[in-house]
């Protein structure tokens, strides 16, 4: 009777545990990280790239795969185990660019590990399509008003009412002549060459 009595305790010490584990959240439910880059490709370029990426580079088993939706399924054997994965390549506008972003998920594997597999497969992209696009460049920016705020920029003289002066900065007067005791130039400091 006393090892029926035991066997009973360990098996209440069990439970409890389980129970105390279980509403502490010790006990993992299966979770899905998700990792995503953006790059300036092409997507009818980046697509085959990726799912070529999968398969060769990486040695994963693609389960599902459709081109329109832009997702591949597969499975990761790691450690031993297998894992499910998924990967996603989207289209989206950034700043006026088309750019593609892929969105890469593997169940029970930390983030690190997609993230990694996301810079492999940057490299990838650049190794067979080159560097992604440059950003699209700035539109030329407007003149920046005076101090004022009504204008001003080269050619005109803010501090005297907006007068036009001369490209060398001197009020050309009556009669085209000079006042002022330094020839009515003004001392901005040495001429600035506009090309470094």
């Amino acid at each position: 009777m006393a090892v029926l009595a035991s066997d009973r305790s360990r098996r209440a010490h069990r439970r409890l545990a389980l129970a105390l584990a279980v509403s502490l959240g010790l006990v993992a439910a299966p979770t899905w990280a998700r990792s995503e880059k953006t790059l300036a490709y092409p997507r009818d370029q980046a697509w085959p790239a990726a799912v070529r990426f999968l398969a060769v580079d990486e040695h994963v088993k693609i389960t599902e795969k459709d081109a329109d939706a832009g997702y591949v399924m597969f499975e990761l054997r790691d450690d031993g185990k297998l894992f499910r994965g998924s990967l996603e390549v989207v289209m989206v506008r950034r700043d006026g660019q088309s750019q593609v972003r892929f969105v890469l998920q593997i169940a029970d594997r930390p983030s690190w590990l997609e993230i990694a597999m996301l810079r492999r497969l940057e490299g990838k992209l650049r190794a067979e399509l080159g560097a992604p696009a440059p950003p699209p460049s700035e539109p030329p920016r407007k003149a920046e008003p005076g101090k004022d705020g009504k204008g001003g920029g080269p050619g005109k003289d803010t501090d005297k009412g907006g007068a036009d002066t001369g490209k060398d900065g001197a009020d050309p007067g009556k009669d085209g002549a000079e006042s002022g005791k330094d020839g009515g130039r003004r001392d901005d400091g040495p001429p600035v060459s506009p090309n470094p």
